[in-house]
Parts: C-alpha cells; sequence; structure tokens
C-alpha cells in the first residue's frame, strides 16, 4: 500500500472519527435513565433564620401572594422570549427592577410571598438549552431553541411542537440527556427560593407546576412544599400521566417526610376533565392533597359562566373558555359535587378554599394592575397593547381568537397569617384560611358561628369575636339546630374602586339534589334590596375618555352579620362570599386611551374586580 494511501485512509478515518462524534453531538441519544429520587432536607440559608423569633398575631395579619410563575425555565416562557430567570422572579416580586423582553419593569406594588412554578415538562432539557457544560447542550433541536429570539413565526412552530409531545403522545424532548439534568435545574429552582426566603419580610416555596394536556384540556396543578424536604427532581406529566398518578406520587414523598399540596388551575379550560369523578381512592387523595384551587387568572376565570349561569349577573367574567364550554369546569359545580361525592365515597374532593395567581410566563409575580403601563404576563402575545390587539390567540391558532379574547392581568392570593414565615403561610394555606382576587386588593374576612353579635362598633371586635365564637373561612361549621351566623366584613383596594356590594354564594345538596343561591347581604349607598330580591344600581360609571372611575359612589368598607334565613339542619351546605367592586377602566380601555389601539366591538372595555372568599361549611 502506497503512502499516499495511507495517509489518505488515515485522513478518512480521522474525518469520521470527527464525524461520528460531531454527529453524536447534534443528535445526541435520548436518555430515559432510571435515577433514585429520595426527598431530602435541601435547606441551605433558611437553616441559619430562626423563624419562631418574627412575631406573632392572634388574629391574623393579612399577606399577597403569587403562586403561579413561569420563568425562563419554562418551555412555553423560553420560546417566547423570556430569558428572566428564578431568580429575577423573586427580585421582581420584592420590589426590585429586572429586564423582561428587553424592558425594564418593576412592580408597583411588591409582594409578601411568592412560589416559581416552572413547568417539570421538560426543565431537564431547559437546563441543557442554557447550560454551555451541560449534556445535549450542542444538539440540534437545543440549537433551534436558541435560535428562535423572537421570532413569532419560528416561536409559534416550536411552541406548537413542544405542546403535541406534552399531549397526545407524552414524550420527552429528543435530546433529553436524563434526569440528572432536571436535577440540576431544580437545584437552580431550590437556590432560587432559599436566596430570596426572609421570614418576617418576604416568603418563598419550593414549587413546580405539573402540567398534563397542555392545549387539548388544561388538567394542570402547582404542586407546593412547605419547606426544603423535596425530591431529588420533580415528577412531571411525562411520567405521572394522569391526576392519580400526581397525587400518588406525593403521598409516596409525604411518606418520606415532605408536606405538599397541590392546586388544580385553569379548570375553566379542562374540557369536563378537571372535576371528572372517578374512585373513591382518587377521591381519598383529593381531600387529602388538594385544599385549594385557583379561581382566577390569567388565561380566564373558573368561578362560573354566563352559558350555565344566566341568573348570576356576574357570571360573565373573564369567561374564556373552550368551545363548547362544560359546567363542570367551574369551581361552583365542584363545590356542589363535592357534598354529593362526599355522601357516596365518604369524602370530599372538592373542599377547595379559593386563591387567585396570574400564571405569568414573564417571571412577573403580582403584575396584575389593569392601569399599569406594564401589564403583558404571556411573552410577545401580550407585551404591548399593539401586540394584544393584533395577535391571534396561541392555544387556539386559526380559531379566530385574539389575545383579548383569552388574557386579562390575573389575581393575586390573599392569606390571614399569624406571621409571613414559610410554616405560617403554609399553615394558612392548607386550612384554607385565605381568598382569591381578580388581581386587586380588596380585603376580606368571614367568620360563621351561632352567638354573635347583632353588630360591631369596629372591625377589631368584630374580628377578635369571630375567632372567639366561631370559625373563620375555610372552615366547618358545628352542627347546630339553630341557623348560623356569619360576621362579613370587606374593604376596598386602596388604589382601586369602591366597593358595590357583597353576596354569600351558598349551595347545598338534600336527597339527591344540588343546588345553590345567592344572596345580597350587604349593599353601598344605602340601598335596599328591589321587591324581587335583585339590587337596584348605584350608577357608578367609568369615563371612557379618560379612564377615570366614580369616586362618589359605592363604600369604603361593608360591614355586617347575616343570617342564613333557608337554613336546613339537614342538609350539607357551604357558603362563601363574592365582594364585587365599581366598574374601572379593563386594560383594554387603557390601551385604546393610551395608545389608541382599536379593539373588536366586543371586547370588555370596563371591569368589576372582585374577590372570592374560601367558603364556610356546614355538614349535617
Amino acid at each position: 500500500m502506497s503512502k499516499t494511501l495511507k495517509i489518505s485512509l488515515a485522513v478518512i478515518a480521522i474525518l469520521a472519527i470527527i464525524g461520528f462524534f460531531v454527529y453524536k453531538s447534534l443528535f445526541p441519544a435520548m436518555v430515559l435513565d432510571e435515577v433514585p429520587n429520595p426527598v431530602r432536607d435541601r435547606a441551605t440559608l433558611s437553616k441559619n433564620v430562626d423563624e419562631s423569633a418574627v412575631p406573632k398575631n392572634g388574629n391574623k395579619n393579612l399577606y399577597w401572594g403569587d403562586l403561579h410563575v413561569h420563568t425562563t425555565l419554562s418551555f412555553d416562557a423560553y420560546i417566547g422570549g423570556n430569558r428572566a430567570t428564578p431568580n429575577d422572579a423573586y427580585r421582581f416580586a420584592k420590589g426590585e427592577t429586572i429586564s423582561v423582553l428587553e424592558q425594564n419593569v418593576k412592580i408597583d406594588r411588591p409582594l409578601d410571598f411568592a412560589a416559581v412554578t416552572d413547568h417539570a415538562e421538560f426543565l431537564g432539557e431547559l437546563y441543557s438549552i442554557h447550560t454551555p457544560e451541560a449534556a445535549g447542550h450542542n444538539a440540534m433541536y437545543a440549537r433551534y431553541f436558541r435560535s428562535v429570539g423572537l421570532d413569532t413565526v419560528k416561536q409559534r412552530d416550536l411552541f406548537l411542537k413542544s405542546l403535541e409531545r406534552v399531549s397526545s403522545e407524552p414524550s420527552h424532548m429528543p435530546f433529553f440527556q436524563g434526569f440528572e439534568t432536571t436535577k440540576k435545574a431544580w437545584d437552580i429552582e431550590l437556590e432560587a427560593a432559599e436566596k430570596h426566603y426572609q421570614p418576617g419580610k418576604f416568603t418563598t416555596f419550593a414549587a413546580y407546576e405539573w402540567t398534563n394536556g397542555a392545549a387539548q384540556s388544561h388538567i394542570h396543578r402547582n404542586i407546593i412544599f412547605k419547606d426544603m424536604k423535596v425530591p431529588d427532581y420533580p415528577i412531571s406529566a411525562l411520567e405521572a400521566r394522569d391526576g392519580e398518578s400526581i397525587l400518588s406520587f406525593l403521598n409516596e414523598i409525604t411518606e418520606q417526610g415532605a408536606t405538599v399540596m397541590a392546586i388544580p388551575h385553569n379548570t375553566n379550560l379542562s374540557v369536563g376533565a378537571g372535576f371528572a369523578e372517578r374512585t373513591k381512592e382518587y377521591a381519598i387523595l383529593r381531600n387529602k392533597f388538594e385544599p385549594l384551587v385557583e379561581v382566577h387568572q390569567a388565561k380566564g376565570n373558573s368561578e362560573v359562566t354566563a352559558s350555565f349561569w344566566e341568573n348570576d349577573e356576574f357570571a360573565n367574567y373573564e369567561n374564556y373558555t373552550y368551545e363548547p364550554a362544560s359546567e363542570n369546569n367551574y369551581v361552583r359545580y365542584a363545590l356542589k359535587e363535592g357534598l354529593r361525592q362526599k355522601e357516596k365515597y365518604g369524602v370530599n374532593p372538592h373542599k377547595y378554599g379559593m386563591i387567585g395567581s396570574t400564571d405569568t410566563h414573564n417571571s412577573v409575580p403580582g403584575n396584575t394592575d389593569e392601569w399599569s403601563d406594564y401589564l403583558g404576563n404571556h411573552s410577545l402575545l401580550d407585551r404591548d397593547p399593539i401586540l394584544r390587539s393584533k395577535r391571534d390567540w396561541v392555544l387556539e391558532f386559526g380559531s379566530g381568537k385574539k389575545v383579548e379574547d383569552a388574557l386579562n392581568p390575573g389575581g393575586l392570593v390573599a392569606v390571614w397569617a399569624e406571621a409571613n414565615t414559610r410554616p405560617d403561610i403554609y399553615d394558612a394555606l392548607a386550612r384554607k384560611e385565605v381568598y382569591a382576587t381578580s388581581g386587586g386588593r380588596i380585603k376580606v374576612r368571614f367568620f360563621g358561628g351561632y352567638d354573635f353579635l347583632g353588630n360591631y362598633e369596629n372591625y377589631e371586635a368584630l374580628v377578635s369575636d369571630g375567632y372567639a365564637k366561631g370559625v373563620p373561612m375555610g372552615s366547618d361549621l358545628s352542627k347546630s339546630e339553630k341557623a348560623p351566623s356569619f360576621l362579613i366584613w370587606a374593604a376596598k383596594d386602596p388604589e382601586g374602586a369602591n366597593l358595590d356590594r357583597i353576596q354569600v354564594v351558598k349551595g347545598w345538596y338534600k336527597d339527591g339534589k344540588l343546588a345553590e343561591k345567592i344572596f345580597n347581604v350587604a349593599l353601598s349607598d344605602n340601598r335596599v334590596l328591589n321587591a324581587d330580591g335583585s339590587v337596584p344600581s348605584n350608577n357608578a360609571t367609568v369615563n371612557m375618555e379618560t379612564g377615570a372611575w366614580d369616586k362618589s359612589k359605592g363604600a369604603v368598607s361593608l360591614q355586617t352579620v347575616w343570617t342564613d334565613p333557608e337554613f336546613d339542619t339537614t342538609a350539607d351546605a357551604f357558603y362563601y362570599l363574592r365582594v364585587i367592586e365599581n366598574p374601572t377602566a379593563r386594560y383594554t380601555l387603557w390601551d385604546i386611551i393610551r395608545h389608541g389601539v382599536t379593539y373588536k366591538d366586543t371586547t370588555p372595555l370596563t371591569t368589576q374586580e372582585r374577590a372570592w372568599s374560601s367558603p364556610i361549611w356546614y355538614t349535617k
């Protein structure tokens, strides 16, 4: 063999070897390894703080938070162009300025607590995409992710392809390099939560989102841990592929020392499956691990819909859903259905307290003020007024639905807790002494009992008597032969409109039948009920030229003691409050006024912000 031929063969061999390794780098085989996933105490900085030293208030303090937050480690947020990290999200919640989508943003009113809940699905893949030294970083698919940038056509294409992997045939992306990458991404989440936890000032939680169904049906839950006793990595819907499986996983890690809850959200998009009845075992797991439901967020409201509650004048509120609408997508239905299933199974799977959150995909927890110049929560879809008015809604692309048909600024969760620490906030969530708002900061107290006074001179006396003689929102009334009374108090958002009214929503179950009724129990402006039980308008208006709302109507606060006039000792029942503000300008009206945007004639331009308390239950 000639020398030239030998050299040529050697060069070919070398090129082949290089080509092999280049190919392996660009197209690595998917790794689906079995990695142990024990529960361990991952506390670091929080080990050095004394939570018990934080002063406590027996009558509870009010804390505002957001338990549904996505950052650049969520696949859809990354595709949308968000590069802000979990660390950035906590900084924003605390009032610091961060950069999102090439804009500097800052919250007007910082939060008291927050949880970053990045999707567990593709969390390891996102780590590889972000981290140069990570396995899989140089894969062609990872490179394509990084190349998308702010190209909206590529974004939509990649987003829809990613959803297919979550929805129809759940599978990791082809460059997934195993659960060791998921562990490293989870470490980033935990480190951020530890870094920003300041007992008495700001509380964080280890958390993530389990996202089953994605675009087809939202069977989603946010998983919130009480402390840093957590598994080595989160289990996603690619591994736990239905509700029973994820709750069974939570049961397993609870036996290993974790304290954890799951919070369903976006049941308005669950195509009838969010509260579907299955087995007694599933009902038991739901009762054990799902104390709360997210009733309001950026992708719509889940209390009720005008399609099925046409007699509820406030049902037509941010009613985005997949058509045709399903009655059993909604929380009021679930609360009633839970009473029926309790009789059948001996346990109520839908005994929910109510919270709101944003579901921000821009790393901006608490970004809810309608009048803010920075309203966007879903990347380029609603980053600015022009995009909000022009873009198709990505989950139903081609259907004719626009962003304004689907999105609103989102909600908040309000917690009554003794102190701002992880154990105090978590325990308040677990006992359901919490409520939801549509984004504003209305204050609400709600107690039930049997020996309250007829009226109270002030708020402090009402609260003290509420705890002394009754139970707060989220609790159970003791059995009695007389009708319960309820101490009810609400105060306006200091920066929002005055209050219009307070309603009690009652649901009950008796003799195999479910029923509900709304009572208007406190009205502003000295109004009284009409003969048919309806409420005359207080004629509060919004100036459509300036966005100013009427400050001469409504009440700064409302307070009453209400007794159920139709109480039946033989019927299981629940009661919750709905507090309604006077009308204000919706973000769409602000877009028109400030930026000259044109919206469809059917687009709402005003809103009535509201709050929903957790229920109080009576069991026969």
